[in-house]
């Protein structure tokens, strides 16, 4: 190992947009590779590197994605076991074959070869860092492992954090402003799709729509068909010395929490105040409307004092019977309102309503 890392220098990555941008050269130093990168995936499926060695090669990544045997083995069963070779899932002799190695890393003479990954979960996706050496150098040490390990537990801390500041940032561009008009979802955005304004059933829709997300710039992208549409779009609607209004389509789709979405449109409408910029408003052909659609889960929810009494007791461990003591109630009538939760949360089981709860900010 060439150099090493500390507790705050990591830490200090998660407050710095230029110290994070910097990390993963600093772990390549460190672990003596030639590449290291952080990806953030959000719903959707969509990967994004938001920092890595040999940025100028990066920007060409997206067009690979789909055959990049290496993400695909970023899974959920691999989050929080710690760092692994991907030699383990992927043969050298595969990924030799792939057009990931021949058509992207060859061409572009990046001296990545072998790989060591590391997945970990936030609040809002999934998060992978990638360490890469050159074929010459073979494959990952146990040394190499240990040292990843050593910085797993700062690293996803770090990585929290910063998708906890995004989300944040989110919030506090929404809740000040109440300018935009609040009938249908509305962003604005400047030349290169950044965030300026957004009202508050835009931030709902973004928590629920699997393929319209904020990346890490605070850019609004679409995850799959319709993302170069949309950056299309803004960069005609924002130009310098013409603008065009344009719309991009998305199809309904199921959101992440499981309700139908309808098929929308985002309208880009051009804008001259305050610099150039594109108003995106959002709007559906669907008879039921948007408000409709995407209410949040928490007022859509509405549950009788007693019943979140039984469902907190559940949510404890108690059984059915020491519920009904500690309540004053018959056991019918417990099972009376565990029979409403079921229903009110559209759950089959009381497990079931218990995690739905959970993620509805019930609990």
């Amino acid at each position: 190992m060439s150099s090493t890392l500390t507790h705050h220098d990591i830490y200090d990555a998660a407050l710095d947009q230029s110290l994070f941008e910097t990390l993963p050269g600093r772990l390549a130093r460190a672990l003596d590779v030639p590449s290291a990168m952080f990806f953030w995936l959000h719903p959707g499926d969509i990967q994004e590197i938001t920092a890595g060695t040999q940025p100028e090669a990066n920007s060409d990544y997206n067009a690979f994605l789909e055959d990049d045997p290496w993400m695909a083995q970023v899974s959920d069963d691999k989050i929080g076991q710690g760092a692994f070779r991907l030699s383990r899932f992927v043969s050298a002799a595969t990924f030799e074959k792939s057009a990931m190695y021949n058509e992207y890393i060859v061409k572009n003479r990046l001296d990545r070869f072998w790989c060591a990954g590391l997945i970990q979960k936030t609040r809002d996706g999934i998060v992978a860092t990638a360490f890469h050496k050159g074929r010459t150098a073979g494959d990952f040490s146990d040394a190499d492992m240990r040292y990843v390990n050593r910085q797993a537990a700062d690293l996803g801390r770090m990585h929290a954090i910063r998708r906890e500041l995004l989300r944040t940032g989110i919030r506090e561009i929404a809740a000040p402003d109440r300018s935009l008009r609040d009938e249908v979802p509305t962003f604005e955005l400047d030349h290169e799709g950044r965030l300026i304004r957004i009202n508050g059933l835009a931030e709902t829709l973004l928590s629920l729509h699997p393929r319209l997300i904020v990346k890490y710039d605070r850019s609004l992208a679409i995850a799959g068909p319709g993302a170069e549409a949309l950056r299309r779009r803004v960069a005609a609607a924002t130009g310098q010395r013409t603008s065009a209004a344009g719309s991009v389509d998305l199809p309904g789709l199921r959101a992440v929490d499981g309700r139908l979405l309808p098929a929308i449109r985002l309208n880009l409408l051009p804008r001259h105040e305050g610099g150039r910029r594109v108003l995106v408003i959002v709007t559906t052909e669907d008879p039921a409307g948007l408000r409709d659609s995407i209410v949040s889960p928490e007022e859509a929810v509405q549950l009788t004092p007693r019943e979140r009494d039984v469902l907190d007791g559940l949510a404890r461990g108690y059984r059915r019977d020491q519920l009904a003591h500690a309540l004053g109630l018959a056991l019918p009538t417990v099972d009376l309102h565990g029979a409403s939760l079921r229903r009110k949360l559209g759950a089959r089981t009381i497990p079931e309503a218990i995690a739905i709860a959970f993620r509805l900010g019930l609990l």
